[in-house]
Order: C-alpha cells, then structure tokens, then sequence
C-alpha cells in the first residue's frame, strides 16, 4: 500500500459521481475505500445492508465524492423547541451543550447508558451492559488509529451503540452487521502498529456473537 498524500483517506466512505454502467454501478452509489493503489486512485468496495460486497472496483479521484457525517461546526447551544408548550426537549439541549464541548456530551450520554443499561432486558443471553463494556473497550484503542480513520471508526462505533440501547425489536440488525463489519474491516487494514489491535477485533467478534450476528473477519491484502 501506498503511503502517499492523497486526495481520500483510506476507510473513507464516498459516493460515484457518474455511473458506471458496465460495472452495473449508478450515480450515487455508496463504497469505502479499501486500498489506496496510487496517487489519486483507488480500490473501492461496494457494499448492502448485510454486508455482502457486491462490487469492488478500481478508481480514480474525479469520479468519487466523499461523503461527510459531521457538520463543520458544533451544534448551536441556541436550540429551541418550535411552538409552544413543553419546552423541556429545547432545554435540554441547550443546557447540555452550555459551556460542555461534544466530547464532554457524548461521554455523559455513554455514562447515562451504563447506569440505566441493568433496565434493557437481555439480548441472546447477555445483558446490554456487557455489550456496553466491549464498546467501551473499542473506545479505548481507537484513540490510538491514525487521525485520518479515526473519526470514520468513531462514527460506526457510535452507530453500534445507538442501536444496542433500542428495544430489541426496534434494532436495524443489518445495520449493525454492516457496522460491524466496517469495524473488522478497520483493524485488518490499518498499516500502523498499535497495541490492543488483536483484542479490537476479539471485541468486536463477541460484541457480534452477543447479538446473535455472524461475522468473517476479513483476510489481510
């Protein structure tokens, strides 16, 4: 793998710009760079919602759009509810994000979640709070990942999370599977030696078995 600058990052999820008819592949479509074979190109993996890679296809820059999760400022602390009323969802946002910056939020959000996790009742055997720990065992090592993956990793483990505090019922397992998969995928590819990586991956593997979901770690190119 190429270690040169580069208009993308490695794991970043990017749309076609044109299709690509012959590939059977449209405008729009949605894959996560998986390998950076050149300057300005690169192998891009097309994925559904099960995780099921239905095409991987080598490109160049000019025919990706990168797709971006996170606004380029933090949320306003001026949100209010519309209308009147009830104003306690409108307070609550606006006091919570009052002198706390989105990392100190998020922290009292996951702490909130292991207090309340002994009411969520057992999924496959496991209570929610195990499940939980193994998240925050992911948290742990992903300070470590390249600054360049680090937020993208941060998203998909955010988005594990959110569907693990649903009633069970409610939960998009595919979803899930393609969340966890993404989180298998990162700690095959990323080049960099870092400490816990093996234990990353065992995570995330029981995190899926908990949940009843059948994960491949994927081969290492």
């Amino acid at each position: 793998m190429l270690a040169t600058p580069n208009k993308f990052n490695l794991l970043d999820i990017v749309a076609l710009k044109t299709p690509l008819s012959e590939h059977n592949l449209l405008a729009g479509q949605v894959g996560t760079i998986v390998e950076i074979l050149a300057p300005e190109v690169y192998e891009v993996e097309f994925s559904d919602d099960d995780g099921q890679t239905y095409a991987m296809q080598a490109l160049p820059a000019h025919q990706l759009l990168k797709l971006h999760y996170k606004p380029l400022k933090t949320m306003s602390n001026t949100i209010n509810q519309f209308g009147k009323g009830d104003n306690v969802a409108g307070d609550k946002i606006q006091n919570d994000f009052k002198g706390a910056n989105i990392g100190n939020f998020a922290n009292e959000v996951k702490d909130n979640a292991s207090q309340q996790a002994s009411n969520f009742t057992q999924t496959s055997g496991a209570n929610i709070s195990e499940i939980l720990q193994l998240i925050g065992n992911l948290r742990q090592t992903v300070a470590q990942f390249p600054p360049e993956t680090r937020d993208d990793i941060i998203i998909d483990i955010d988005d594990v999370e959110a569907e693990i505090q649903k009633p069970e019922k409610e939960r998009n397992l595919p979803k899930l599977k393609k969340r966890l998969l993404a989180l298998l995928a990162a700690a095959t590819l990323v080049a960099a030696p870092i400490a816990g990586m093996t234990d990353f991956a065992n995570n995330v593997m029981e995190i899926g078995n908990k949940l009843n979901i059948q994960l491949k770690l994927p081969s290492a190119k």
